[in-house]
Formats: C-alpha cells, structure tokens, sequence
C-alpha cells in the first residue's frame, strides 16, 4: 500500500517524464500521453483504516484539498470572479464538497492531501502551504475529527480516478461553492483561500506598475 501511495505522490513526475520522453522520440500513438497516465492513476478506492492517524484527544486526522484554477479573463485583478474552485459530490448526495480523507501513517500531511484530492476529485497540481486546521463532529458517524486542508492550484485534470463512478466533480464560483458547502469548517476554508489572493493581486499590480 505505501509504495502504490509513493506513486501516487509522485504522479506529477511522472507525468512530465512521459511528455519530456516522447517530445524527444516522437512516436505516433493511437490515445493521448494524459489517457495513458489517467489509466495508470485509476485503480479501486481504499478500503480499511488500519493505517488512520488520530491525535492524543482521539480525533480523527483528516486533510484535503480546495483545487482552484483562474478563469480565463481580460480583469488583470485577482478577485472572488476570477477564481473557480473544484467541488465535488458528498457520498450521501447533500451538497458539494472538497476532497479529503484520512491521514495515514506511513505518508506526510501533504502527501495524503495530494493523495485524497487524486482519488476523490481526479486533480494533479501544484499544492501551497496549508490554510489551517478546524476540529468539527462527523454527522454521519458523530466522530470528533481535525480537519487540515491546503490549496492546490490545478494543473491537470484526469479522465479516469479511482471515485469516478461514485463522485460528480464541476467547476465552480467563489460564491457558489459557498452556496453548495454544507460544512461551516470547509467554507471559512475557502474563505481563508479568497483572503490569500489579495496579496497576490497587489504583488502582481505593483509588478505591472514597474515593469511599465
């Protein structure tokens, strides 16, 4: 099981090993290069929590991810309309939700982010430093649990995942994704992504005034 998840942590190299391969000898195929490694990513859930990390209060450890991407726009202003978010479907149909799930012991916190949001969302991308960590009450299960989710800023997207069959993913608005999200812990989440963009947008401004 760790080395199928070592591989998946590393599925980004991997993909850029087969695209910088065939640049070099082209060879003519019948199917993409990105079908080939959505194959490969695609394999059965996991099953079992023998691995599960709880902390010394007994809370489930459970981490994720918010998958962004920015909307292709002539607004040089980064904002809540210039961003979309990948929400995906709950299992028991309430609502859309962001990737995540338990954190286990033989891989990093990030590791398990990546790892979650591949097999839950069909995303690869390049994952940013962590938006925090909420302790909520699983409804379902009435668990204690300690949530810790990270942005992931989107690069590829799959056509094949290991929850393809059980999961819709769609591409959404700030706002809307604020709309769908039943979990108060998930929208300041996001909240806490939208504030990181302002920075960003004024770095971006003061390096267009510049550069000028």
């Amino acid at each position: 099981m760790g080395g199928i998840s070592a591989f998946l942590t590393n599925l980004p190299h991997f993909t850029n090993m087969f695209m910088s391969f065939f640049e070099k000898f082209p060879i003519k195929l019948t199917f993409p290069v990105e079908n080939m490694v959505s194959l490969v990513a695609y394999r059965p859930p996991r099953t079992g929590r023998h691995l599960q990390r709880y902390d010394q209060r007994g809370f489930r450890l459970v981490v994720g991810c918010i998958p962004y991407r920015y909307k292709k726009t002539n607004n040089t202003n980064l904002n809540e309309e210039t961003i979309e978010v990948l929400v995906i479907s709950a299992q028991n149909g309430k609502g859309m939700l962001f990737p995540k799930g338990g954190w286990e012991y033989n891989e990093s916190m990030e590791d398990a982010a990546i790892r979650e949001t591949l097999e839950e969302a069909g995303v690869i991308g390049n994952i940013e430093l962590k938006l925090g960590k909420w302790s909520y009450e699983s409804k379902r299960r009435s668990i204690l649990h300690e949530g810790h989710m990270f942005p992931m800023l989107v690069k590829q997207e799959l056509n094949f995942w290991p929850e393809k069959s059980i999961r819709t993913r769609k591409w959404v608005t700030i706002s809307k994704a604020k709309e769908e999200c039943p979990h108060l812990w998930m929208r300041e989440a996001l909240e806490e992504l939208v504030s990181r963009q302002q920075p960003r947008a004024k770095e971006e401004e003061v390096h267009r005034t510049t550069s000028k």
